[in-house]
């Protein structure tokens, strides 16, 4: 296999003010995710019957959630690849403080809707819904709508000045997909500048948020039109349409950015380089088409949907399993094969976000067959394989990034004990994710604020799985707590070493 091997460390040691941009971001999604994961908590404790919320202040919860939970992981992931990218790309400190600040806007509005609003018409908030709720006014659905406008606006504002930067370094799109690399034959020129394994995710990722932003935006405003009396209708199936694309692509591009981070962090466990190889630009260059088209797949029961839609969302789901499975992880896989590869914090949650990726992905894709969808998808089956993929799997390389980053900024060893933390993280993350599975198995339905005694019996197993991720959160924290404040230090100071 052709590969173009890149041996870089796995942030940029030359631009201090762009890691100190990065760790903000990343904390400040770290931080997202903890409050996220309390409220997630209080919604496992509802369904065992141990601390009984209200229906209205379930279905809040369960709105600021999902959306906090998607936007606090897209932000870390976004910090990540910043570091990640500023190995090779000049990128501007300007642009990345705009994009944060529009970024960070979503959480009062978000905030504003649920508490002040009391909007509670979940994180997908698909259109006529947030406009006709029972306990809320149209304003609310309005403030829900501009927490969406300003996560899109915002990743757009990180993505541009990154697609930009890629285009003009290796002259154009193609060149920055290494599409001349991909399609050549016979042996490589070795003129030919072949953009490494970050780079090219960075610009996929880039434009699949550039199309996600555009795509926001050609619906969130005629329904801001249509909310001030400006557009008499917006016809339902394409907002529907257009939201759900806006949303599952959020939700799917803050996975595919994590696993960039993979490629800048795997290769300094495993002390081999990192590799562009055909394969990978190939991956990388169908996700971004992959990313859109499998979409249908939660419209399926929409009979006024087109047929060939219905039927690109089957093919295309089933499409990604080659692309994620037997390119992107068999081959991180092949990479640590033999390798001698630490076991660390850091490398531990890589490996487990390998297994999650799959085991997520596999229950999706199960989910897209229309036999199965029919049963499946109002049950807990789709919050099983939405967590598994999530929690273990996007967070995981999420946290081993910035777990890594933190030690190394700071000057500071990991305690070998903190590596009895990172399994425990595995442990309960299975626990609490396969009573999702077991219970949508018991046709357990998803979105119920009230369970029936039959169905707690789940909620009550995966209780202390929730707890155990919990302590293995807080052992962690305590350990990057030593290193937080000198990291901090020699990222502010122009004369301090960074280690490497």
């Amino acid at each position: 296999m052709d590969t173009n091997t890149h041996e870089l460390p796995a942030y940029g040691q030359s631009d201090r003010a762009v890691l100190r941009v990065s760790l903000i971001y990343m904390l400040t999604g770290f931080v997202l995710f903890l409050i996220m994961g309390l409220l997630g908590l209080v919604m496992r404790l509802d369904h065992a019957g141990w601390y009984v919320v209200s229906r209205d202040a379930f279905y809040r919860i369960m709105t600021v959630h999902g959306a906090g939970m998607v936007g606090g992981m897209l932000l870390a992931a976004m910090g990540g690849m910043s570091a990640a990218l500023a190995r090779t790309v000049k990128l501007s400190v300007r642009w990345l403080w705009a994009a944060y600040f529009i970024y960070s806007l979503s959480v009062p509005f978000l905030l504003y809707a649920v508490i002040i609003g009391k909007y509670a018409g979940g994180w997908t908030s698909l259109d006529p819904l947030p406009f006709h709720g029972l306990t809320w006014e149209v304003w609310a659905g309005v403030m829900m709508y501009l927490a969406f406008l300003s996560i899109g606006v915002g990743f757009a504002t990180y993505c541009l000045p990154i697609f930009l930067r890629l285009s003009r370094k290796y002259g154009g799109i193609g060149g920055a997909l290494a599409w001349r690399y991909l399609f050549s034959r016979g042996p490589v020129d070795p003129k030919l500048q072949i953009p490494n394994a970050v780079e090219v995710a960075g610009m996929a990722t880039s434009i699949i948020g550039l199309i996600t932003a555009l795509g926001g935006v050609l619906v969130l405003f005629p329904l801001f039109g249509k909310a001030g009396g400006v557009v008499a209708n917006v016809d339902p199936l394409y907002s529907k349409n257009l939201i759900m694309l806006f949303g599952h692509a959020i939700a799917n591009n803050t996975m595919y950015v994590s696993v960039g981070l993979v490629y800048a962090l795997l290769p300094v466990f495993t002390r081999r380089g990192g590799h562009t190889s055909r394969l990978i630009v190939l991956a990388w260059n169908m996700t971004i088409v992959l990313v859109f088209t499998p979409i249908s797949h939660h419209l399926y029961q929409d009979f006024a949907q087109p047929l060939g839609l219905q039927i690109l969302g089957q093919v295309a789901s089933w499409t990604i399993a080659p692309e994620v499975l037997l390119i992107t992880i068999i081959g991180s896989m092949a990479h640590i094969y033999r390798s001698g590869m630490r076991w660390t914090v850091p490398s531990i949650l890589i490996v487990l976000g390998f297994w999650g990726w799959v085991f997520g992905g596999l229950a999706a894709i199960i989910d897209a067959s229309l036999a199965v969808n029919n049963l499946t998808h109002n049950t807990l089956w789709v919050p099983a394989h939405f967590h598994t993929y999530y929690l273990l799997g996007a967070t995981s390389f999420v946290w081993a990034y910035l777990f890594y980053l933190v030690g190394d900024l700071g000057g500071i060893v990991e305690r070998p004990a903190s590596r009895i933390a990172a399994w425990i993280y595995g442990l309960g993350g299975v626990g609490f994710i396969l009573m999702f599975f077991f219970a949508a198995a018991d046709s357990v339905p998803r979105r119920y604020a009230i369970h029936l005694p039959e169905w707690q019996i789940f909620a009550k197993i995966a209780v202390p799985f929730v707890l155990l991720i919990t302590l293995s959160l807080l052992w962690l924290i305590a350990d990057m707590a030593r290193a937080i404040g000198p990291a901090w230090r020699n990222v502010k100071s122009p004369k301090a070493p960074l280690a490497s």
